[in-house]
């Protein structure tokens, strides 16, 4: 009996040192002090400070247009043709992440990524490793459309070829060349793989370099790290506390003065003026400043407005979305186009690219 007591009561000791070493984003705030005092204020004058890619970048239009949401066409399919063949080995593994789970083009797929792997493209490896979602959804033996393939008589020889936590090692050792060389995305990676972003005692070594690379401008760490501080409600997402809020609010900000579009939908929510957030949200190309407009500055509007606002989204986005949005929105033949001055709107509009080629597919439109 005594052993037993003696057990538990170590038993409660453990258990209770386990959950005073539980991460505490609150004790977080200090640490962010200085970067928000620095940066709160500051709106940037360059629309694409926090974008991917510039526009005199061949692979923009095409980004964009995957980040849009663009219905896919010939023409999309001839630009990523166009590039594969001069060799843009970004282009490469996109369109082969795009066919994976073509049945006809999953092979030929698969032969691309197996090449720029071994040329040492570690991108290339870490769509093919066991990290990769693409990967185990359409190369594995179980794969449905590989028991179709091979009813259909086509090569599934990369079967039970790939997936593998080797290959996986392989895209980390060529993302240290990389982060080596200064490559901020590389370096997040490891930053991950290394489970800093999980690890209590290294925790002030995880936010300081968040910071750092929010400083340089690459805003997806800090869009992470507030998701940490948030928790689903019957709303979607709310903060865990007011002081997080507090702080999330602040980040959101941050990055929203610096043009980044995912930051800019969640400022919308907790601003109270957005007048100048709007003129950002429009200026980028936003398709939350469509949905903030259509859904909360509708009654501000007159049937005019509406229309040329309905058709810009259209000519922007390529969809007819907003066309009949509700009973007192206008139809597409309400009024003649020529009362809105769409080309030059879209001219002055300067999107940037918020994702990059670590970027779920699911998560490359903005609808």
């Amino acid at each position: 009996m005594i052993i037993q007591v003696i057990l538990l009561s170590l038993s409660m000791s453990i258990l209770a040192g386990c959950k005073e070493k539980a991460i505490n984003p609150e004790d977080d705030i200090p640490l962010f002090k200085d970067f928000i005092e620095k940066n709160i204020d500051k709106v940037a004058d360059d629309s694409y400070i926090s974008s991917t890619v510039r526009p005199e970048n061949e692979m923009y239009d095409v980004l964009l247009d995957l980040q849009r949401g663009t219905p896919w066409s010939k023409e999309e399919e001839d630009r990523f043709n166009r590039l594969i063949e001069k060799g843009n080995a970004d282009a490469t593994i996109l369109y082969s992440r795009l066919t994976l789970n073509d049945i006809e083009e999953k092979s030929v797929a698969v032969s691309r990524l197996a090449k720029l792997m071994s040329d040492g493209n570690p991108y290339a490896a870490y769509w093919l490793s066991n990290r990769s979602y693409r990967c185990r959804a359409h190369l594995g033996s179980s794969s449905l459309s590989n028991k179709v393939a091979k009813d259909l008589g086509l090569d599934t020889s990369y079967e039970n070829k790939y997936c593998t936590e080797e290959i996986y090692q392989k895209a980390v050792e060529g993302f240290k060349k990389l982060a080596a060389q200064g490559d901020l995305r590389a370096q997040y990676f490891l930053l991950k793989d290394q489970g800093l972003d999980k690890s209590i005692e290294k925790r002030e070594e995880y936010i300081k370099e968040v910071i750092r690379f929010a400083e340089a401008h690459y805003y997806k760490p800090l869009m992470d790290y507030t998701s940490t501080l948030m928790e689903p409600s019957h709303r979607g997402r709310k903060f865990r506390s007011k002081e997080l809020e507090k702080l999330g609010v602040k980040l959101f900000n941050i990055a929203s003065n610096n043009y980044y579009i995912p930051a800019m939908a969640e400022s919308t929510v907790y601003e109270a003026d957005n007048n100048q957030l709007f003129e950002r949200m429009k200026r980028s190309g936003d398709r939350y400043y469509f949905l903030a407009t259509a859904l909360d500055r509708s009654n501000e509007l007159s049937g005019e407005e509406k229309y040329c606002h309905a058709l810009l989204y259209e000519k922007t986005f390529k969809s007819k979305r907003y066309f009949g949005f509700d009973d007192e929105w206008p139809e597409k033949d309400d009024y003649d186009e020529s009362v809105c001055n769409i080309g030059k709107e879209i001219a002055e509009m300067k999107p940037m690219i918020y994702i990059d080629f670590f970027t779920r597919i699911d998560n490359w439109g903005q609808g």
